[in-house]
């Protein structure tokens, strides 16, 4: 008998410690689930804030294309070569981010050059201050400089500071001061 209590004891805090172990685990994967969710929805106040779908202005052909590369079909092999970077750039890919920033496109007048300012701004807004600016920092002092210069104009610095990925770099864009009223 004495056997049998101790075997019902040892049973008892086996389950106990499984019970514990269980609601640890529910405990932390909600947590993350949350964590991961509070970004998703910090990112899509970013991406409406920066990139509306109801603006009168080239942000709103933007987002239509912006809206692709995030939500649809990977691009498919004839799409253009930067396109395919920023798609998987959009995901985490270092590589891709790497090709993006050293594209020729970089240095073409008009609308390529234009795109990957705009692409360069929808990447930080996407992977965040932390992977964005870690990705970065791996570059050299000029590749830096070039996305500082790209997107430093587009940021509301003082309503979201990015403060990891601006230390990367010098250039500060200055914003042209408003003539007053009656001035």
């Amino acid at each position: 008998m004495n056997n049998d209590c101790e075997t019902e004891h040892v049973n008892r805090v086996g389950s106990v410690k499984v019970a514990l172990t269980c609601f640890a685990t529910c405990v932390i994967t909600l947590a993350l689930t949350w964590h991961s969710n509070a970004s998703e929805r910090d990112f899509t106040e970013l991406y409406n804030y920066y990139f509306p779908k109801e603006s009168h202005d080239v942000r709103a052909g933007y987002r239509r294309y912006f809206d692709k590369l995030l939500f649809g079909l990977a691009p498919s092999p004839s799409e253009a070569k930067r396109i395919t970077q920023v798609y998987y750039a959009l995901r985490g890919d270092a590589a891709a981010f790497h090709a993006f920033l050293h594209n020729p496109d970089w240095g073409v007048e008009g609308a390529p050059g234009e795109e990957c300012v705009y692409e360069s701004v929808l990447l930080l807004l996407r992977l965040g201050d932390d992977r964005f600016s870690h990705l970065l920092v791996r570059e050299d002092a000029k590749t830096r400089k070039k996305v500082g210069y790209a997107i430093d104009p587009h940021v509301d610095w003082d309503k979201h500071p990015f403060p990891k990925t601006r230390a990367l770099y010098s250039y500060r864009y200055v914003r042209p001061l408003q003539p007053r009223p009656g001035k």
